[in-house]
């Protein structure tokens, strides 16, 4: 998997000097969503506010008249409520002087509405009045009306007669579409209208998708990326934040794209929150995910005349699970999604087959044949004991036989992708749905009370981000979790497993990171050898991957930079000073060994300890695998090697590098030298640090010695490979 290290230093306070108030509509904001159960709890409120908070503080002040621009993150979990942090920061938005507020709301016209339908709501009834915000959606357009309607709020919000509570907030919500992004462009671009000084935030949700520039290495951007680039020069004083659950693109881009973003914040899930690590996480409950055999997965396009015995199983689970939340009355509706490839064609075959498989099933269940129906109801009983094991308090089968005919003739198909036109589902068309559709379901889509998943698409070209934008099943699912199933393609589920890992990695560097620039954060992940992290086409600097069975770091490139070889022969003599070197012929021939404690030597030397050029990514990732090995055995000892003694040996620049390890020696014999690689512990638990001082013959302007380090992690240590960028 992969992990983003953070260094491992004391936590300094966030620098700004813009202190955020709690207003009228943050606090009518969380009254609505208390008072209309969104919330449950006054400490569910807080949560939500708090995260806010630290979001907004990040924010250029927007009670400041000073012009400039800021980019962040805002990193939450998949269907985890990220719609509910951005409406709240917007109500802070607004109670702290920003005018503008810009949504750039998806790219399907499904996501524009769904969230323009929620801040609408949301935002008025937290105002109280529908005065305080003028919102209008990019369908519409930006005419001449657009224009007329801002030029009186800049008079207003320029006029200090004008009370504050009667100053307008404009909300924007547009399509991540280059169309749509022009129209707003040229409307705040306009000459009559002047925004100087005028502060303005803009929200990108899912900012991982669509937004980033995937030409990078081009001399001309992307088209949407160049219209949001012509949007944010318009706005003279702005915020641009990133939300997304999956940001290993934006933190992997370029650090001086318009889009690398300089501060980081998490927002946490709420309570009942299933993810992750409920499903697929280190004591994750048996019994909720299952593997679809091999023999019933099949490629795009070459689907079998019949069904695949395990997506009967799958709709059995359903179908018993819908007659219990019929009669517990939840989740209110009950849904299952179909996925099988992004292949129109298989999603025609799978609708055929749904609607075939449900016509049987309420043949077999309303037949007067007294055989038949006992047959049919047979074929549900294995499904009701699989839900027993997750929901021992079931009812008794006997008592949801009604049920379950109303459910299985009852039940409203949706096929949903390019072909079938409208995005939308009408959840209050039925009680009970199955979707069936491919890339639509992916991002940003929300099912409804989702307690079956079929999915035996394969991970494609395994990218961690897109694989985790296909957990639709993710959400607020406690209450009902034990009805809840997964049937997945097996590779799928390793993406999964191997993904949860690497995402509590990198949250937890990032809460270790804040208070500090991004743009200072090393950036390597742990990641499971199968997965990349995005898709290469956004990212102009390459990463390196760190295989987990390559034991060595040996660094080559010691001579570059004579200021930080001399920063780094202070520490390395630091920490030779106290240590009780010995002498072992046998084992290590003429260097002098000592052990020592890996934590204080990882935070007081290996952590500011510096690299340049070649050596940086390979040595990020070093520090992460370190980093790791304390986080799960703090009492890790480190064998310390001062090579020949503390002697100096030389060195030569071959291709700007130097080759570090002395080989084996070619005498005769069992006590031969076998070389610097085999100078190490060979116990499976501790690492080993080689110092070697060097003279570097080709470069006499360095002070002698230079310092340069290897170090070895046995591979028993090392979980996953780790994939770095320099």
């Amino acid at each position: 998997m992969t992990t983003t290290f953070d260094e491992a230093r004391p936590l300094a306070p966030a620098p700004t000097t813009f202190v955020p108030v709690i207003g009228e509509t943050t606090e009518g904001l969380g009254a609505y969503l208390r008072g209309t159960a969104k919330l449950k709890t006054a400490e569910a409120v807080a949560r939500v506010r708090n995260d806010a908070l630290a979001i907004v503080r990040n924010c250029r002040p927007f009670n400041s008249p000073e012009n400039g621009s800021k980019t962040g993150l805002a990193i939450g979990y998949v269907q985890s409520g990220k719609t509910m942090s951005m409406t709240t920061v917007s109500a802070l938005a607004r109670d702290n002087g920003c005018r503008i507020i810009i949504l750039l709301a998806g790219v399907t016209t499904n996501l524009l509405q769904q969230n323009a339908a929620r801040f609408r709501k949301d935002l008025r009834e937290a105002s109280g009045s529908s005065s305080a915000w003028l919102i209008h959606n990019s369908d519409s357009g930006f005419g001449s009306k657009e224009v007329q309607n801002l030029q009186r709020a800049i008079e207003d919000w320029k006029d200090p007669s004008v009370r504050e509570p009667d100053k307008k907030t404009f909300l924007y919500m547009v399509l991540k579409n280059h169309r749509h992004l022009d129209g707003l462009a040229k409307l705040l671009s306009n000459p009559a209208i002047d925004l100087r000084g005028i502060p303005a935030l803009i929200l990108d949700d899912e900012a991982d998708q669509a937004g980033l520039n995937t030409k990078p290495k081009a001399a001309e951007a992307s088209t949407t990326y160049k219209r949001i680039l012509r949007v944010r020069n318009a706005l003279p004083h702005h915020t641009y934040l990133q939300y997304t659950a999956t940001p290993q693109a934006p933190l992997l881009i370029a650090l001086d794209d318009m889009l690398s973003p300089a501060f980081a914040e998490l927002v946490q899930p709420g309570d009942g929150y299933t993810g992750g690590q409920t499903f697929f996480g280190l004591g994750a409950p048996q019994g909720l995910v299952h593997a679809i055999p091999e023999h019933e997965l099949f490629g795009s396009g070459d689907l079998p005349d019949e069904p695949p015995e395990s997506l009967l199983t799958a709709m059995r689970a359903f179908f018993i699970g819908a007659a219990v939340s019929s009669v517990r009355k939840q989740p209110r509706p009950c849904s299952m999604l179909m996925h099988p490839s992004r292949g129109q064609q298989d999603h025609r075959q799978y609708v055929a087959w749904v609607q075939a498989i449900i016509g049987r099933w309420t043949s077999g269940l309303r037949s007067k044949d007294g055989d038949e129906r006992t047959d049919t109801l047979d074929e549900f009983r294995p499904a009701y004991a699989d839900l027993l094991t997750t929901d021992p308090a079931l009812p008794p089968f006997d008592d949801l036989v009604y049920q379950l005919q109303r459910c299985v003739s009852n039940v409203h198909i949706s096929e949903l992708n390019s072909d079938s036109g409208d995005d939308n589902v009408d959840w209050e068309n039925a009680d009970n749905h199955i979707l069936i559709g491919g890339d639509k379901l992916n991002r940003g889509f929300t099912v409804e009370g989702l307690t079956v998943t079929y999915m035996p698409r394969s991970p494609g070209e395994w990218n961690a981000d897109t694989i985790q934008q296909r957990a639709r099943f993710f959400g607020y699912k406690q209450s009902y979790l034990g009805l809840c199933r997964l049937y997945l393609h097996p590779d799928v589920i390793h993406a999964y497993r191997a993904y949860v890992r690497h995402e509590e990695d990198v949250r937890s560097q990032i809460a270790e990171h804040r208070g500090r620039p991004l743009r200072e954060w090393r950036r390597a992940f742990f990641l499971d050898a199968k997965l990349k992290p995005t898709r290469k086409n956004v990212l102009s600097v390459p990463y390196y991957r760190i295989a987990a069975d390559r034991p060595w770091f040996v660094q080559e490139q010691p001579h570059v930079d004579a200021d930080a070889a001399a920063r780094n022969a202070t520490r390395l003599r630091a920490l030779e000073a106290p240590l009780s070197f010995e002498t072992d012929p046998q084992a290590f021939f003429k260097h002098r060994f000592a052990t020592t404690p890996l934590a204080p030597l990882f935070r007081d030397v290996l952590v500011d300890y510096e690299v340049r050029d070649g050596d940086v990514a390979d040595w990020y990732g070093q520090l992460v695998t370190l980093r790791d090995i304390l986080d799960n055995a703090p009492d890790t000892q480190v064998l310390v090697l001062q090579m020949d003694g503390g002697s100096t040996r030389e060195r030569g620049v071959k291709d700007a590098a130097i080759k570090l390890h002395q080989g084996r020696s070619s005498a005769q014999g069992e006590d031969k030298y076998k070389g610097d690689a085999a100078m190490h512990d060979a116990s499976s638990n501790v690492v080993t640090l080689q110092i070697h001082w060097l003279t570097i013959k080709d470069a006499p302007e360095l002070r002698s010695p230079v310092p340069a380090i290897a170090v070895h992690i046995p591979s028993v240590l090392r979980k996953d490979d780790a994939v770095a960028q320099g």
